[in-house]
């Protein structure tokens, strides 16, 4: 798998959209699943708020909004396996 760069934003307005979780979520899976070339990142504010968390992924410059651990998996094109549990 080519590495992946996953920028989650730490700003306020997307903590209000449970970017810690998004975050712990996607740290979660990428043990359970192995995928040591997925990066997660947290970043200070992208300075695009409202409608969900603000992802980046890569060097893109395109900003992502997202609101599930599971949408970034989506669109990194990864399917989580049934076995892999995320706590609360």
């Amino acid at each position: 798998m080519q590495e992946q760069n996953v920028k989650i934003c730490k700003g306020p307005g997307c903590k209000a959209w449970s970017s810690d979780r998004i975050a712990r979520e996607l740290l979660e899976i990428r043990e359970a699943l192995d995928l040591d070339g997925v990066k997660v990142c947290r970043v200070p504010c992208m300075k695009v708020c409202g409608g969900g968390t603000s992802v980046r992924f890569n060097s893109n410059s395109t900003i992502v909004k997202l609101k599930e651990s599971d949408e970034v998996l989506a669109v990194l094109g990864i399917r989580e396996a049934g076995a892999v549990a995320c706590s609360a």
